[in-house]
């Protein structure tokens, strides 16, 4: 099973972000990218909702491929083989939203940021929970050509009143280490992440202070 595990990494100068993705089935056609309207982000398949600082720089669907891309040729290389999967990946996958403190792209000394991501695990009955998931990411983040070390096994966590397991990391990129923490959850045949990427203890604090405005209700849309 391992080799069918990927895991995209994202590299907008200078914070580094991690997408992860996993070799499941084709995404269903009922879930919803979600939407954004006065910096709320609403998403109806999961009855998710969370807020943005309204300062905060959104990423619209297409600046989330492009930096897709560019994490893919950051983690991989140029490996032929794990580009090909990656390529393919990229009809499994729901880029749910991105947010950074900065305009991507500006001349800022850090500039952390929040991801959202689902990936559809119908196809791997063993992954059950965001703990199985977090666990295969571990292990493709660690097979990667970049330098990456894990503080602590993955541990519980919780979001909006529901479980999730979180993955904490330390990936050195061009001499600098960049820390990431990566919360998981496996709902409705889905694999929803959120990873966070920052450089100091204040910038995991504006984010968590993020996740925090997480809520959930009864979706409209069942499995």
């Amino acid at each position: 099973m391992s080799k069918g595990f990927k895991t995209i990494l994202l590299a907008p100068v200078p914070v580094v972000m991690v997408m992860l993705l996993l070799c499941g089935c084709q995404k269903q056609a009922e879930i919803d990218f979600g939407t954004v309207n006065n910096s709320v982000y609403q998403n109806k398949y999961f009855g998710l909702s969370m807020t943005f600082p309204q300062d905060w720089s959104i990423q619209n669907l297409d600046e989330q491929r492009r930096l897709e891309a560019a994490g893919g040729q950051a983690l991989y290389g140029d490996d032929p083989n794990k580009k090909a999967v990656l390529i393919a990946s990229e009809l499994r996958i729901v880029n749910m939203f991105a947010v950074f403190k900065h305009a991507v792209g500006s001349p800022v000394p850090s500039n952390p940021n929040l991801i959202s991501m689902a990936e559809n695990v119908r196809g791997f009955p063993e992954v059950k929970t965001g703990a199985d998931y977090l666990n295969h990411v571990k292990q493709q983040l660690a097979s990667g050509q970049l330098e990456v070390s894990f503080p602590k096994d993955v541990y519980d966590g919780q979001l909006g009143g529901k479980d999730f397991a979180v993955l904490e990391a330390f990936m050195t990129v061009g001499g600098k280490t960049v820390r990431q923490k990566f919360y998981s959850s496996v709902m409705k045949g889905y694999a929803l992440c959120f990873i966070l990427s920052f450089n100091t203890d204040d910038e995991e604090a504006s984010l968590q202070k993020i996740l925090d405005t997480t809520t959930f209700k009864q979706a409209s849309r069942t499995d």
